[in-house]
């Protein structure tokens, strides 16, 4: 009888143990490489817009569709934005009053109008602080749509705000906001 020769295999896990780690250590730098930089982003990004902010938005809204003058409009069309954080921009003592309360209840610092598409007040350099200019960065400019243009009516609201608790101590840590406004 014909014996068979028993094959070399020695070494054979050796070799399988280094493609396996290769192979994990691989997927390991690729994850870490991807999902790194989208924790950094959720970090500088966190208090842009959220649900919060929307809701202190849609408000500011209702006073800016309600209270405020034509030329206010007019004013944050040519200029790029208008800063109606002081409440003398409202038409009536009432609705000045409201707004007041409005801010101080929910922290807000600055409440600006301006054109639906950003661009006008993106270009504007050295105005804001580095916050803000970070969170204009961060919007994005709407250009492409043309139908939605301070002409036809359309415009926005942005805030921006501090939290309830924490107006005494907010520093340069501020949130934002912004929602649509049609008059």
């Amino acid at each position: 009888m014909k014996r068979k020769k028993k094959r070399n295999q020695k070494g054979f896990m050796l070799v399988e143990t280094l493609i396996t780690t290769v192979f994990v250590v691989s997927i390991v730098v690729l994850l870490y490489t991807n999902i790194l930089p989208l924790i950094g982003e959720y970090d500088r990004y966190k208090n842009y817009d959220s649900v919060e902010a929307t809701y202190m938005a849609h408000w500011a809204r209702r006073f800016v569709l309600d209270g405020l003058s034509e030329a206010a409009y007019t004013n944050a069309s040519s200029i790029g934005y208008l800063d109606i954080t002081n409440s003398s921009y409202m038409e009536s003592s009432r609705y000045r009053d409201l707004f007041e309360n409005f801010k101080e209840v929910n922290g807000i610092t600055r409440v600006y109008l301006t054109p639906y598409q950003t661009d006008k007040i993106k270009g504007i350099k050295d105005t804001f602080p580095r916050n803000f200019e970070e969170y204009l960065s961060y919007l994005p400019s709407y250009e492409k749509n043309t139908s939605k243009t301070a002409a036809t009516g359309y415009y926005r609201v942005i805030i921006e705000y501090c939290g309830i608790d924490n107006v005494a101590n907010c520093g340069n840590n501020h949130k934002y906001g912004t929602i649509e406004v049609r008059k």
